[in-house]
């Protein structure tokens, strides 16, 4: 019932125009570069997001308001994220959300090699297993970026085994958590695992 009551409080919630504008400019994006990808590698396996775009939403959602500065403890507030994510829409994820260049993208997917030719038996991965970290700032609008801290978001290598993900984004969480000095309890609230 809790649940039920605090949902049915922020689904009456409304957006303001600039929340509107960015929700369009993420929804574009992702289904613009999906287009492109069956457009140009109508052959190549990509996990597509079709569907499921409203995931970049939700993504920057989540991370623009646990990123958010509190002016009574200026501490509060994410600094790092950790992100393990499936297959399915990653592409789209690491290009909108991540910041991923979409050039190196189109690069790997034409079958270039990342490793230099002089390594002997080198093995690159295939686009979707990409892992990658960026830091900049998650908000809903432009206009109040001060509000938000910069967060480095990391997306874990998608290994072909999904289950083992939980656990090393898990690993990578707590990893970083012990990274910063004093006790758990008082840093737990610097990084979100998604």
């Amino acid at each position: 019932m809790w649940l039920y009551e605090r949902y049915e409080e922020v689904m009456h919630e409304g957006f303001t125009p600039a929340e509107k504008v960015k929700m369009v400019q993420l929804l574009v994006r992702t289904e613009e570069m999906e287009k492109l990808q069956q457009k140009r590698f109508a052959t190549h396996k990509r996990y597509s997001s079709e569907g499921s775009e409203s995931i970049t939403v939700a993504l920057n959602s989540i991370l623009a308001e646990a990123s958010l500065i509190n002016k009574e403890n200026p501490d509060q507030g994410i600094e790092y994220a950790v992100l393990g994510m499936p297959h399915r829409g990653r592409l789209a994820t690491l290009v909108v959300i991540n910041d991923y260049p979409m050039r190196n993208l189109l690069y790997k997917i034409k079958g270039n090699n990342d490793i230099p030719a002089e390594i002997i038996d080198r093995v690159d991965d295939i686009p979707t297993h990409i892992a990658v970290s960026n830091t900049k700032k998650f908000t809903w609008s432009g206009a109040d970026s001060t509000r938000n801290k910069d967060v480095t978001l990391t997306m874990v290598h998608n290994p072909s085994h999904l289950e083992s993900q939980n656990s090393i984004s898990m690993g990578k969480t707590r990893a970083k958590i012990d990274d910063y000095q004093g006790n758990f309890e008082k840093n737990w609230g610097r990084v979100l695992n998604l």
